[in-house]
């Protein structure tokens, strides 16, 4: 086949994979100018007309998908009488392969990389696709880490349509035994809930380099399948949170009631297990008898919360009564030592409070703005006239502090601090100046809110005032005393002081700052300043480390994880969109991961050689 061109169009370059009724090749396109993967039925089943069949339903069922993390169906079709399936090509690695390599997969990277799955999973299930034969062998990794799913509605071979061997005269276990869920070892219908059983093996495999159930032969797995609950993942990698051991327990359910119902709901809950690694969230469906018994014990505390309401209320009555009674004696002895409450609304407060106090009463006088009072006269009462009121009991009187409005002037070009005098003389309760680079004098008003016009003295106002500029002096070189002099009498101010190393600078000299060197800043903006500290010495990576920032004034971090288990931050700081290079440097030689976070989310991880 190597050399051979099918169609006129894909000329076969390599053997990619084989499996029990197919091939898989490389092939070029020279139609579309682009690689693919082509796959073909092998000659001794083409006159079979059940592999035919499955054939013909696995390129029926990879045609309703399209997905960008499902190896995608480009092309059907026959060549004589060779028939062929042409797929997208993914230049990488099955799972399996990268599990084998790597020994296990760390939980970060297998949660996103099972959403991936899941995200095409789901895409399947809602076009009416049950894949039936997820496994790591079934899944591809391309060289930048994308996800893909192959191998879409292939129907089972004849030879594997179920676990049952022979007594070892030849018959090989199947390879997907691994996988599948308890009913498909019982003979019974697969459907999407055994799709996220097999998930969920995957996902065990990924987390521990292990399947949960294995055997000396395909019959006895299947029997662990139906009969044997599986390990907790804890057990073997204790670094594993609580709560994904939890997500994965329940995707490996028996009962398939009991599994996750949707591959969406299964991708929420590992969602959740990145911010709350605890556990405690995952719930499981509960059965008819379950839920009988939970009415039944609702029923039985009903009982005895009535029977304790009925003491209950005897109890309360006894006690009401005996309160009853003694406030009433209380309230007698009370009585004699009040006053009648006087009208003093509308009077003025002196005089008010000359009234009351002759009466022996408490005052608590409190202020507030009236349309319809004066300042200074009395709005309201806390006591209406005529009510008896106890000597110890304050009067509250809320006086008129006057109208609450006042008339906001235009006051443009105006001193923005005498503006500010001004309306706080009026009773503004918030006035605030902000200073902005402008062309107009240094502290002149150059825009205010609210508007001009009838205002309420509670309403904020605001004035932007021109402020000074000042051009920004280079502060290279200077040590942080110097520099701190030389900002403080540009009129700026000092920020924080962070460390960092520039193989070309002094020593405890300035190598970086907040603010470039000859912009013009205003007055009062604070610099942070980066200093020299001296490094013995230092081991660096063949090329700067490359990041892609999505989205502006994100917070970026760099980390790198050294052999002592210490993490040291090589970088911090807010990013606009675009691609940076960033240069690495570490104490100690050797492989090394670094981190990469964005907003406090890891978003890359890598290991790197340091010289």
């Amino acid at each position: 086949m190597i050399g051979r061109v099918i169609s006129g169009r894909y000329v076969v370059q390599a053997i990619v994979g084989t499996g029990g009724m197919a091939v898989v090749y490389r092939a070029f396109d020279k139609k579309k100018n682009r690689v693919v993967a082509i796959k073909v039925l092998r000659p001794e089943y083409e006159s079979d007309e059940e592999f035919v069949r499955r054939f013909s339903r696995e390129a029926e069922a990879a045609s309703k998908v399209s997905h960008e993390n499902i190896v995608n169906m480009l092309d059907v079709g026959t060549d004589g009488d060779m028939r062929y399936i042409v797929m997208e090509f993914v230049d990488g690695q099955t799972l399996k392969d990268m599990i084998r390599q790597q020994g296990y997969i760390h939980p970060d990277t297998a949660i996103r990389m099972t959403i991936r799955i899941l995200a095409a999973v789901d895409h399947a299930h809602r076009n009416g696709i049950v894949h039936r034969d997820i496994k790591p062998q079934n899944i591809l990794v391309d060289s930048e880490g994308r996800v893909k799913v192959a191998d879409f509605g292939i129907a089972r071979l004849k030879a594997t349509q179920t676990t049952t061997i022979n007594d070892g005269e030849g018959v090989s276990a199947l390879g997907s035994v691994h996988y599948f869920s308890p009913e498909q070892a019982k003979g019974e219908v697969a459907d999407e809930k055994s799709d996220l059983y097999s998930v969920g093996v995957v996902m065990y495999e990924m987390l521990t380099g292990q399947v949960p159930f294995d055997g000396d032969n395909s019959v006895s797995v299947a029997l662990k399948h139906v009969n044997e609950a599986p390990k907790s993942m804890r057990e073997r990698r204790p670094e594993i949170s609580k709560a994904l051991d939890e997500v994965v327990m329940r995707a490996l359910c028996k009962d398939a009631t009991k599994r996750y119902q949707t591959a969406a709901e299964m991708a929420a809950d590992l969602r959740r297990c990145i911010t709350n690694p605890e556990g405690g969230f995952v719930k499981y469906p509960r059965t008819p008898e379950e839920i009988e018994r939970e009415r039944e014990a609702r029923k039985r505390r009903k009982q005895r919360d009535r029977r304790r309401i009925q003491r209950t209320f005897i109890i309360t009555a006894s006690l009401m009564t005996a309160v009853l009674v003694a406030f009433v004696v209380w309230f007698i002895s009370r009585y004699a030592h009040t006053y009648a409450m006087p009208d003093v609304v509308g009077e003025d407060r002196l005089m008010a409070e000359e009234t009351l106090t002759r009466l022996n009463a408490a005052l608590d006088v409190r202020y507030a703005y009236s349309e319809d009072y004066e300042e200074g006269q009395v709005i309201s009462q806390s006591h209406r006239k005529g009510v008896r009121v106890k000597y110890d009991d304050p009067v509250v009187l809320t006086v008129s502090r006057g109208s609450e409005f006042y008339s906001l002037e235009d006051c443009l070009g105006q001193k923005a601090t005498e503006v500010a005098e001004q309306l706080n003389a009026l009773g503004v309760t918030s006035v605030e100046i902000e200073y902005v680079q402008s062309d107009s004098p240094a502290g002149v008003v150059v825009a205010f809110e609210p508007a001009p016009g009838r205002q309420s003295r509670q309403t904020p106002v605001k004035l932007v005032a021109s402020g000074q500029r000042i051009m920004m002096p280079s502060l290279a070189g200077l040590t942080v005393e110097s520099a701190r002099a030389l900002i403080e009498a540009e009129g700026l101010k000092l920020g924080g002081v962070s460390e960092g190393y520039a193989s070309d600078a002094k020593s405890g000299t300035v190598i970086a700052q907040s603010v470039a060197a000859n912009s013009q800043v205003l007055a009062g903006t604070t610099v942070d300043l980066t200093v020299n500290i001296q490094q013995t010495a230092m081991y660096y990576p063949a090329s700067k480390l490359s990041i892609v920032v999505p989205l502006s004034g994100t917070a970026v971090r760099v980390q790198i994880r050294l052999d002592s288990g210490e993490l040291q931050e090589v970088y911090q700081g807010a990013l606009n969109t675009g691609t940076y290079r960033i240069a690495l440097s570490c104490a100690e030689p050797g492989p090394h991961a670094v981190y990469v976070y964005m907003d406090g989310v890891l978003m890359e991880e890598q290991e790197i050689k340091f010289e």
